[in-house]
Protein backbone atom coordinates (compact mmCIF):
# COMPACT_ATOMS: atom_id res chain seq x y z
CA UNK A 1 0.00 0.00 0.00
CA UNK A 2 1.00 3.52 -1.28
CA UNK A 3 1.85 5.81 1.41
CA UNK A 4 0.53 9.01 2.21
CA UNK A 5 1.95 11.80 0.74
CA UNK A 6 2.32 15.42 2.72
CA UNK A 7 3.60 18.59 1.35
CA UNK A 8 5.81 20.85 3.89
CA UNK A 9 5.50 24.43 2.99
CA UNK A 10 8.62 26.12 5.20
CA UNK A 11 10.65 29.34 5.29
CA UNK A 12 13.78 28.02 5.56
CA UNK A 13 15.48 24.79 5.44
CA UNK A 14 15.20 22.59 8.34
CA UNK A 15 18.08 21.66 10.27
CA UNK A 16 18.91 19.45 13.15
CA UNK A 17 21.19 22.12 14.74
CA UNK A 18 22.56 25.56 14.33
CA UNK A 19 19.27 28.33 13.60
CA UNK A 20 16.41 27.97 16.37
CA UNK A 21 13.63 28.26 13.70
CA UNK A 22 15.34 25.97 11.48
CA UNK A 23 15.66 23.46 14.28
CA UNK A 24 12.08 24.04 15.25
CA UNK A 25 11.07 22.87 11.30
CA UNK A 26 13.16 19.76 11.66
CA UNK A 27 11.33 18.14 14.42
CA UNK A 28 8.31 19.22 12.37
CA UNK A 29 9.74 17.23 9.37
CA UNK A 30 11.04 14.29 10.74
CA UNK A 31 7.44 13.97 12.82
CA UNK A 32 5.86 14.52 9.25
CA UNK A 33 8.12 12.16 7.88
CA UNK A 34 7.01 9.37 10.33
CA UNK A 35 3.61 8.95 9.03
CA UNK A 36 3.71 9.99 5.41
CA UNK A 37 6.47 10.77 2.04
CA UNK A 38 6.93 14.43 2.70
CA UNK A 39 7.71 16.98 -0.15
CA UNK A 40 9.56 19.93 1.32
CA UNK A 41 9.01 23.27 -0.15
CA UNK A 42 11.38 25.86 0.62
CA UNK A 43 10.46 29.76 0.08
CA UNK A 44 13.55 31.55 2.27
CA UNK A 45 12.08 34.43 3.34
CA UNK A 46 13.68 33.77 6.95
CA UNK A 47 16.93 33.20 5.11
CA UNK A 48 19.70 30.46 5.41
CA UNK A 49 21.06 27.78 3.37
CA UNK A 50 19.42 26.99 0.25
CA UNK A 51 20.76 23.79 -0.42
CA UNK A 52 19.39 20.71 0.83
CA UNK A 53 21.43 18.71 3.41
CA UNK A 54 21.96 15.16 3.70
CA UNK A 55 19.66 15.27 7.10
CA UNK A 56 16.60 16.43 5.28
CA UNK A 57 17.17 14.69 2.48
CA UNK A 58 16.94 11.63 4.59
CA UNK A 59 13.50 12.67 5.69
CA UNK A 60 11.95 14.50 3.25
CA UNK A 61 11.59 12.26 -0.43
CA UNK A 62 11.60 15.36 -2.52
CA UNK A 63 12.90 18.76 -1.72
CA UNK A 64 12.15 21.82 -4.31
CA UNK A 65 13.39 25.29 -3.00
CA UNK A 66 12.08 28.13 -4.39
CA UNK A 67 14.44 31.26 -5.01
CA UNK A 68 13.40 34.89 -3.43
CA UNK A 69 13.34 37.20 -6.58
CA UNK A 70 13.13 40.98 -6.59
CA UNK A 71 9.69 41.98 -7.76
CA UNK A 72 7.88 45.33 -8.03
CA UNK A 73 5.11 44.02 -5.41
CA UNK A 74 2.79 46.52 -4.08
CA UNK A 75 4.81 46.55 -0.50
CA UNK A 76 7.78 47.03 -2.66
CA UNK A 77 6.12 50.48 -3.97
CA UNK A 78 5.03 51.44 -0.79
CA UNK A 79 8.36 51.30 1.02
CA UNK A 80 10.09 53.68 -1.39
CA UNK A 81 7.84 56.02 -0.06
CA UNK A 82 9.94 59.16 1.77
CA UNK A 83 7.42 60.14 4.20
CA UNK A 84 7.00 57.99 6.92
CA UNK A 85 3.85 58.96 8.14
CA UNK A 86 2.38 58.49 4.55
CA UNK A 87 4.39 54.94 4.18
CA UNK A 88 3.00 54.00 7.63
CA UNK A 89 -0.65 54.35 6.37
CA UNK A 90 0.07 52.54 3.10
CA UNK A 91 2.16 49.64 5.01
CA UNK A 92 -1.47 50.08 7.47
CA UNK A 93 -3.52 49.59 3.64
CA UNK A 94 -1.69 47.34 2.45
CA UNK A 95 -3.00 44.71 5.53
CA UNK A 96 -0.29 41.82 5.47
CA UNK A 97 3.01 41.59 6.88
CA UNK A 98 6.64 42.96 5.14
CA UNK A 99 7.68 39.26 5.16
CA UNK A 100 4.22 38.45 2.46
CA UNK A 101 5.40 40.44 0.33
CA UNK A 102 8.35 37.95 -0.66
CA UNK A 103 4.98 35.70 -2.03
CA UNK A 104 4.76 36.28 -5.18
CA UNK A 105 2.33 35.15 -7.85
CA UNK A 106 5.22 32.94 -9.17
CA UNK A 107 5.84 31.09 -6.10
CA UNK A 108 2.12 30.11 -5.63
CA UNK A 109 2.02 28.99 -8.82
CA UNK A 110 4.70 26.81 -8.50
CA UNK A 111 3.14 25.19 -5.23
CA UNK A 112 0.23 24.65 -6.44
CA UNK A 113 1.13 23.14 -9.65
CA UNK A 114 3.13 20.62 -7.46
CA UNK A 115 -0.02 20.02 -5.00
CA UNK A 116 -2.00 19.43 -8.04
CA UNK A 117 0.48 16.38 -9.38
CA UNK A 118 0.41 14.39 -6.11
CA UNK A 119 -2.74 13.36 -3.96
CA UNK A 120 -1.38 15.28 -0.38
CA UNK A 121 -3.65 13.92 2.35
CA UNK A 122 -1.83 16.62 4.51
CA UNK A 123 -0.40 20.10 4.04
CA UNK A 124 1.58 21.48 6.69
CA UNK A 125 2.75 25.18 7.04
CA UNK A 126 5.72 26.63 9.15
CA UNK A 127 5.00 30.08 10.23
CA UNK A 128 1.68 31.96 9.79
CA UNK A 129 3.10 34.21 7.03
CA UNK A 130 3.62 31.28 4.52
CA UNK A 131 -0.21 30.65 4.73
CA UNK A 132 -0.82 32.43 1.41
CA UNK A 133 0.76 29.50 -0.34
CA UNK A 134 -1.36 27.16 1.20
CA UNK A 135 -4.42 29.06 -0.06
CA UNK A 136 -6.68 27.49 -2.76
CA UNK A 137 -4.82 24.38 -3.47
CA UNK A 138 -6.05 21.99 -5.05
CA UNK A 139 -7.69 18.65 -3.90
CA UNK A 140 -9.14 18.07 -0.02
CA UNK A 141 -6.04 18.56 2.06
CA UNK A 142 -6.25 18.75 5.38
CA UNK A 143 -3.80 21.63 6.45
CA UNK A 144 -2.00 21.73 9.79
CA UNK A 145 0.08 25.46 10.72
CA UNK A 146 2.61 25.95 13.34
CA UNK A 147 2.65 29.55 14.57
CA UNK A 148 5.58 29.35 16.86
CA UNK A 149 5.04 32.15 18.68
CA UNK A 150 2.55 35.10 19.21
CA UNK A 151 3.45 37.01 16.04
CA UNK A 152 1.02 40.15 17.52
CA UNK A 153 2.22 39.73 21.14
CA UNK A 154 6.14 39.49 20.31
CA UNK A 155 5.60 42.90 17.81
CA UNK A 156 4.24 44.60 20.37
CA UNK A 157 7.32 43.91 22.92
CA UNK A 158 9.43 45.04 20.27
CA UNK A 159 7.42 48.21 19.92
CA UNK A 160 7.74 49.31 23.07
CA UNK A 161 11.40 49.03 23.93
CA UNK A 162 11.93 50.82 20.31
CA UNK A 163 9.43 53.39 21.98
CA UNK A 164 11.23 53.39 25.35
CA UNK A 165 14.35 54.35 22.81
CA UNK A 166 13.01 57.21 21.03
CA UNK A 167 12.11 55.80 18.19
CA UNK A 168 8.50 56.79 17.51
CA UNK A 169 8.62 55.61 13.94
CA UNK A 170 9.79 52.31 13.89
CA UNK A 171 7.42 51.73 17.06
CA UNK A 172 4.42 52.16 14.47
CA UNK A 173 5.39 50.18 11.98
CA UNK A 174 5.92 47.11 14.75
CA UNK A 175 2.96 47.78 15.93
CA UNK A 176 1.21 47.70 12.69
CA UNK A 177 3.16 44.62 11.69
CA UNK A 178 1.56 42.69 14.68
CA UNK A 179 -1.52 43.82 13.37
CA UNK A 180 -1.18 42.96 10.28
CA UNK A 181 0.14 39.13 11.37
CA UNK A 182 -3.24 39.35 13.92
CA UNK A 183 -5.47 39.63 10.52
CA UNK A 184 -3.41 37.48 8.63
CA UNK A 185 -3.83 34.22 11.46
CA UNK A 186 -7.62 35.44 11.68
CA UNK A 187 -8.35 34.92 8.05
CA UNK A 188 -6.39 32.17 7.42
CA UNK A 189 -5.89 30.12 10.56
CA UNK A 190 -9.18 29.04 11.38
CA UNK A 191 -9.07 26.63 7.89
CA UNK A 192 -6.69 24.57 9.56
CA UNK A 193 -7.26 21.37 11.08
CA UNK A 194 -4.58 21.97 13.98
CA UNK A 195 -2.46 25.22 14.66
CA UNK A 196 0.58 24.92 16.94
CA UNK A 197 2.64 27.50 18.99
CA UNK A 198 5.83 26.77 21.10
CA UNK A 199 4.66 27.33 24.83
CA UNK A 200 0.95 27.30 26.91
CA UNK A 201 2.22 31.17 27.70
CA UNK A 202 2.18 31.76 23.58
CA UNK A 203 -1.13 29.31 22.84
CA UNK A 204 -2.94 31.60 25.58
CA UNK A 205 -1.88 34.73 24.65
CA UNK A 206 -3.12 33.54 20.91
CA UNK A 207 -6.15 32.18 22.24
CA UNK A 208 -6.83 35.39 24.09
CA UNK A 209 -7.32 36.99 20.47
CA UNK A 210 -8.69 34.27 18.54
CA UNK A 211 -10.60 32.08 20.66
CA UNK A 212 -11.93 29.85 17.81
CA UNK A 213 -8.75 28.58 17.07
CA UNK A 214 -8.10 24.95 18.17
CA UNK A 215 -4.02 25.86 18.95
CA UNK A 216 -2.03 23.46 21.07
CA UNK A 217 1.53 23.42 22.89
CA UNK A 218 4.47 21.90 20.51
CA UNK A 219 7.82 22.79 22.49
CA UNK A 220 10.91 24.21 21.44
CA UNK A 221 12.84 20.92 21.53
CA UNK A 222 16.49 19.94 21.74
CA UNK A 223 17.99 16.66 22.44
CA UNK A 224 20.29 16.34 25.18
CA UNK A 225 24.05 15.34 23.68
CA UNK A 226 25.45 12.84 25.73
CA UNK A 227 27.71 14.15 29.08
CA UNK A 228 31.48 15.09 28.48
CA UNK A 229 34.08 16.56 30.07
CA UNK A 230 34.15 20.34 29.93
CA UNK A 231 37.17 21.89 28.80
CA UNK A 232 36.30 25.23 29.87
CA UNK A 233 38.52 27.85 31.54
CA UNK A 234 36.06 29.24 33.87
CA UNK A 235 36.03 32.30 32.77
CA UNK A 236 34.39 32.30 29.18
CA UNK A 237 31.01 34.00 28.87
CA UNK A 238 28.81 32.05 25.07
CA UNK A 239 26.22 34.09 23.43
CA UNK A 240 24.16 31.97 20.32
CA UNK A 241 21.86 33.87 18.13
CA UNK A 242 20.82 34.67 14.84
CA UNK A 243 21.44 37.86 13.98
CA UNK A 244 18.67 38.06 10.97
CA UNK A 245 16.33 39.05 13.83
CA UNK A 246 16.68 42.25 16.00
CA UNK A 247 16.62 41.91 19.11
CA UNK A 248 19.69 39.58 19.54
CA UNK A 249 21.68 42.30 17.77
CA UNK A 250 20.36 44.55 20.27
CA UNK A 251 21.08 41.89 23.23
CA UNK A 252 24.99 41.53 22.31
CA UNK A 253 25.62 44.96 21.69
CA UNK A 254 23.56 45.71 24.85
CA UNK A 255 25.82 43.46 27.14
CA UNK A 256 28.85 44.51 25.52
CA UNK A 257 28.37 47.88 25.98
CA UNK A 258 26.81 47.52 29.73
CA UNK A 259 27.46 45.22 31.05
CA UNK A 260 31.35 44.22 29.66
CA UNK A 261 32.63 47.38 31.51
CA UNK A 262 31.29 46.83 35.14
CA UNK A 263 32.84 43.02 34.59
CA UNK A 264 36.40 44.78 33.59
CA UNK A 265 35.78 47.06 36.43
CA UNK A 266 35.63 44.59 39.10
CA UNK A 267 38.82 42.91 37.57
CA UNK A 268 36.82 39.88 36.49
CA UNK A 269 38.70 38.06 33.72
CA UNK A 270 36.52 37.10 31.25
CA UNK A 271 35.95 36.72 27.46
CA UNK A 272 32.57 36.76 25.24
CA UNK A 273 32.01 34.53 22.40
CA UNK A 274 29.59 35.66 20.02
CA UNK A 275 28.33 32.57 17.29
CA UNK A 276 25.42 33.31 14.86
CA UNK A 277 24.96 33.86 10.93
CA UNK A 278 24.82 37.37 9.28
CA UNK A 279 26.40 39.62 12.16
CA UNK A 280 25.81 43.30 11.30
CA UNK A 281 28.58 45.84 11.13
CA UNK A 282 28.30 47.19 14.43
CA UNK A 283 27.92 43.53 15.95
CA UNK A 284 31.47 42.49 13.96
CA UNK A 285 33.25 45.97 15.44
CA UNK A 286 33.01 44.23 19.35
CA UNK A 287 35.57 42.14 17.77
CA UNK A 288 37.90 44.89 17.94
CA UNK A 289 38.02 44.21 22.01
CA UNK A 290 40.39 41.75 23.10
CA UNK A 291 37.57 40.26 25.37
CA UNK A 292 35.44 39.33 22.76
CA UNK A 293 35.73 37.26 20.15
CA UNK A 294 32.54 37.22 17.14
CA UNK A 295 32.76 33.89 15.54
CA UNK A 296 29.42 34.18 13.02
CA UNK A 297 27.99 31.14 11.82
CA UNK A 298 29.46 28.12 13.68
CA UNK A 299 28.78 24.98 12.32
CA UNK A 300 29.34 22.69 15.29
CA UNK A 301 27.86 24.57 18.60
CA UNK A 302 28.40 21.52 20.42
CA UNK A 303 32.44 22.48 20.81
CA UNK A 304 31.75 26.06 22.12
CA UNK A 305 29.09 24.70 24.50
CA UNK A 306 31.67 22.55 25.86
CA UNK A 307 34.07 25.62 26.24
CA UNK A 308 31.69 27.83 27.70
CA UNK A 309 31.43 28.75 31.98
CA UNK A 310 28.34 30.14 31.20
CA UNK A 311 25.68 31.53 28.38
CA UNK A 312 24.16 34.57 28.74
CA UNK A 313 20.71 35.71 26.87
CA UNK A 314 20.06 39.14 27.32
CA UNK A 315 17.26 39.85 24.87
CA UNK A 316 14.90 42.49 25.72
CA UNK A 317 12.61 42.26 23.82
CA UNK A 318 10.83 39.73 21.32
CA UNK A 319 8.54 37.03 22.16
CA UNK A 320 8.34 32.96 21.84
CA UNK A 321 10.68 30.86 24.01
CA UNK A 322 14.28 30.99 23.33
CA UNK A 323 15.47 27.37 22.03
CA UNK A 324 19.25 28.54 22.92
CA UNK A 325 18.64 28.73 26.45
CA UNK A 326 17.46 25.11 26.29
CA UNK A 327 20.21 23.76 24.41
CA UNK A 328 22.56 25.34 26.77
CA UNK A 329 21.15 23.45 29.57
CA UNK A 330 21.21 20.53 27.07
CA UNK A 331 24.41 20.54 27.51
CA UNK A 332 25.14 21.34 30.69
CA UNK A 333 25.57 25.07 30.64
CA UNK A 334 24.01 27.60 33.16
CA UNK A 335 22.56 30.93 31.70
CA UNK A 336 21.96 34.09 32.58
CA UNK A 337 19.29 35.49 31.35
CA UNK A 338 17.01 38.38 30.99
CA UNK A 339 13.18 37.69 32.10
CA UNK A 340 11.80 38.03 28.18
CA UNK A 341 14.65 35.22 27.47
CA UNK A 342 13.43 32.88 30.25
CA UNK A 343 10.05 33.11 29.31
CA UNK A 344 8.28 29.59 28.41
CA UNK A 345 11.33 28.18 30.06
CA UNK A 346 11.85 28.34 34.19
CA UNK A 347 11.24 31.35 36.68
CA UNK A 348 12.50 32.16 39.75
CA UNK A 349 11.25 29.44 41.46
CA UNK A 350 12.36 26.64 39.73
CA UNK A 351 15.33 28.51 38.19
CA UNK A 352 18.27 26.43 36.08
CA UNK A 353 19.25 30.16 35.28
CA UNK A 354 19.69 33.36 36.98
CA UNK A 355 17.01 36.24 35.78
CA UNK A 356 18.52 39.43 35.66
CA UNK A 357 17.62 43.35 34.47
CA UNK A 358 19.82 45.54 34.55
CA UNK A 359 23.01 46.09 33.95
CA UNK A 360 24.17 46.06 37.34
CA UNK A 361 21.84 42.45 37.82
CA UNK A 362 23.92 41.18 35.10
CA UNK A 363 27.42 41.79 35.95
CA UNK A 364 26.50 41.08 39.29
CA UNK A 365 24.92 37.27 38.26
CA UNK A 366 28.33 36.78 35.87
CA UNK A 367 30.76 37.46 38.11
CA UNK A 368 28.81 35.27 40.63
CA UNK A 369 28.53 31.90 38.38
CA UNK A 370 32.35 32.31 37.02
CA UNK A 371 33.23 32.47 40.86
CA UNK A 372 31.42 29.62 41.68
CA UNK A 373 32.12 26.15 40.12
CA UNK A 374 28.79 24.56 42.56
CA UNK A 375 26.33 27.18 41.45
CA UNK A 376 26.87 26.91 37.76
CA UNK A 377 26.71 22.50 38.47
CA UNK A 378 23.63 23.01 40.58
CA UNK A 379 21.80 25.07 37.70
CA UNK A 380 23.25 22.88 35.05
CA UNK A 381 22.26 20.21 36.51
CA UNK A 382 18.39 21.45 37.14
CA UNK A 383 18.23 22.55 33.55
CA UNK A 384 19.67 19.01 31.80
CA UNK A 385 16.76 17.43 33.78
CA UNK A 386 14.08 19.97 33.01
CA UNK A 387 15.37 19.79 29.11
CA UNK A 388 15.24 16.11 29.64
CA UNK A 389 11.50 16.25 31.17
CA UNK A 390 9.74 18.53 29.01
CA UNK A 391 11.73 20.02 25.95
CA UNK A 392 12.72 16.02 24.68
CA UNK A 393 12.69 15.89 20.28
CA UNK A 394 11.86 12.73 20.64
CA UNK A 395 8.97 13.02 22.84
CA UNK A 396 7.61 16.37 20.91
CA UNK A 397 8.87 14.46 17.24
CA UNK A 398 6.39 11.53 18.56
CA UNK A 399 3.77 13.09 19.73
CA UNK A 400 3.43 15.32 16.45
CA UNK A 401 3.68 11.82 14.59
CA UNK A 402 0.62 11.07 16.59
CA UNK A 403 -1.49 14.21 15.45
CA UNK A 404 -0.47 14.50 12.28
CA UNK A 405 -1.41 10.89 11.62
CA UNK A 406 -5.28 11.39 12.79
CA UNK A 407 -4.96 14.61 10.18
CA UNK A 408 -4.34 11.93 7.55
CA UNK A 409 -6.80 9.39 8.68
CA UNK A 410 -9.39 12.44 8.52
CA UNK A 411 -8.06 13.20 5.15
CA UNK A 412 -9.06 9.77 4.16
CA UNK A 413 -12.44 10.48 5.75
CA UNK A 414 -12.92 13.57 3.66
CA UNK A 415 -12.33 11.92 0.34
CA UNK A 416 -14.67 8.58 1.16
CA UNK A 417 -17.76 9.35 -1.30
CA UNK A 418 -20.68 10.30 1.44
CA UNK A 419 -23.04 6.76 0.18
CA UNK A 420 -19.68 4.78 1.62
CA UNK A 421 -19.97 6.38 4.94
Amino acid sequence: MARPRALFIAPMMPALAGNGLAMRLGVFLEALAAVAAVDLVVVPVAGGRLQATGYVRSFAAGVTVIPLEASGTHFRLLSLIADPALRLRAFADYGRPSLTAALSPQMRQTVERLAGQRAYQLIHVGRSYMMPLAADLPGRSVVTLDLDEDDRRSFASRASFARRQGNACLADWLEQEGRAFDSLIAETAGNCRRVFAASELECASILRRHPNLRVEPIVNAVTAPPRVSACDDGRTLLFVGAFGYEPNVDAVLWFARRVMPLLRARNCAVRLLVAGADPPAAVRRLAGHPDIAVLGFVDDLSRLYRRATLAIAPMRAGGGTRIKVAEAAAHGIASVVSGEAAAGLFGRRQPWGLICATPKQFADACSEGLAHAALRERLAQAGRRAVAARFSRNASRRRLANIFGDCIVAAGENERPRHAR
